[in-house]
């Protein structure tokens, strides 16, 4: 499913209701790879990866998740994926306050505020080799069996799943209470990493260069192609190819405007290179790709 990026980093869309601010999301081997840029949110996240492998970008470190395998994202943590084809992946992310107890809870109350504020370090993935991970799996299978199901009876299972998931990785020790102290350094590096990719978020459909990027930050160009390499594990020619295919690949999914303008209006000024790079990615051509989604339809 061709999903529009995101305008700004921080997510704008609602993960579930008001009523109820759970969701699951699910990636199971489709013709397409994905990469979900780097973002953040103020839900919590559980990912669960059943088959294959995907690459995660968070705190300016890839990591690699190889199935099977599970990990909590605290909030408001900047973070990427890319799901290739062969790559079964499920998300579940709910807002702190969803799953907070009414009554006043000394452990629970912290355990939630450091989750939903991000300060604390990036638990550990819990892998088929933990102890835990058996009863983790099967309470993550529940806990999105009832996500999908709004009904009152499923969305107090899907809660009571949830508190339980957190409740075994804080009693074995895969959820830290301790204060998590970013450096000064850090700070600005995230800082300006969010900066940046905002400027390349509102200006990617026309021409920017290296020289562009790196004024953003006040850096030189040298020092921008390393910071950029590291934080987002790609070269910024990569990211900002990846990112006007993703909004050209929508545009042809949705209209039937000319391929030149399609590549034009996402920042392509070569055809032949627009065609060449969108192949590279989606395997078939932008006819072909507008044709199977016409057909779809």
């Amino acid at each position: 499913m061709v999903q529009t990026p995101s305008k700004d980093l921080k997510e704008k869309i609602r993960h579930g209701t008001q009523i109820f601010p759970m969701a699951g999301y699910l990636w199971h081997q489709e013709p397409f790879p994905e990469r979900v840029h780097l973002h953040w949110h103020p839900e919590i996240e559980i990912i669960r990866v059943l088959k294959g492998s995907c690459d995660l970008q968070i705190n300016f470190t890839e990591v690699k998740l190889i199935a099977p395998c599970i990990l909590i994202i605290p909030a408001n943590m900047l973070h990427g994926l890319y799901l290739p084809t062969n790559c079964s992946e499920e998300a579940l992310l709910f807002n702190a306050s969803s799953v907070a107890l009414s009554a006043y809870d000394e452990v629970e109350n912290e355990i939630l505020e450091s989750l939903a504020t991000g300060n604390m370090p990036l638990p550990p993935i819990i892998t088929i080799k933990d102890k835990i991970f058996t009863k983790i799996n099967a309470l993550i299978e529940d806990a999105l069996d009832f996500v999908f199901d709004q009904n009152p009876a499923s969305r107090l299972k899907t809660k009571a799943r949830v508190l339980e998931i957190l409740s075994i990785c804080y009693e074995t020790g895969y959820l830290s209470r301790k204060a998590f102290k970013i450096k000064n350094h850090s700070k600005d590096n995230q800082q300006k990493l969010k900066q940046l990719l905002a400027y390349i978020d509102n200006h990617y459909a026309g021409p920017i260069t290296i020289s562009d990027a790196a004024a953003q930050i006040e850096v030189t160009n040298q020092y921008f192609c390393r910071f950029f390499k590291k934080a987002t594990g790609m070269s910024f020619t990569e990211y900002l190819n990846d990112l006007r295919l993703r909004h050209a690949a929508v545009e042809l999914s949705q209209g039937t405007a000319n391929i030149a303008d399609v590549a034009y209006n996402n920042g392509f000024e070569n055809t032949g290179y627009f065609f060449r790079v969108f192949k590279t990615k989606y395997k078939i051509t932008p006819l072909q790709y507008r044709k199977q989604f016409q057909e779809q339809k």
